[in-house]
């Protein structure tokens, strides 16, 4: 993901998604545009982060003021995930061993 892509917004008050026809999805309450390129959104809601992937997506529209995004191209899944980073690594088989 290209994460020099990045948009913050100030307020955040409700979130809602909208997906039409798998070609685009309409989002509200949104926070932060953490990073996007053609294959995947990450982007910070107030629920939480939210994962969006697919092919030839596209930043439509982003209005600050009423924290909305619209995305468009072929959408393959949506997720909430823990946080930007992903999951913690598992501790090593080894490592459980020698405690």
């Amino acid at each position: 993901m290209d994460h020099t892509n990045t948009f913050r917004f100030d307020q955040a008050p409700f979130h809602h998604v909208v997906i039409k026809d798998r070609k685009t999805v309409e989002l509200t309450g949104v926070k932060n545009i953490e990073s996007f390129d053609a294959t995947e959104f990450l982007i910070e809601t107030s629920l939480g982060f939210l994962n969006l992937t697919g092919s030839e997506l596209t930043l439509v529209k982003f209005d600050q003021e009423q924290a909305e995004v619209s995305i468009k191209g072929n959408i393959t899944s949506l997720s909430y995930v823990a946080s930007k980073k992903g999951p913690a690594p598992k501790e090593k088989f080894l490592g459980k061993l020698l405690k």
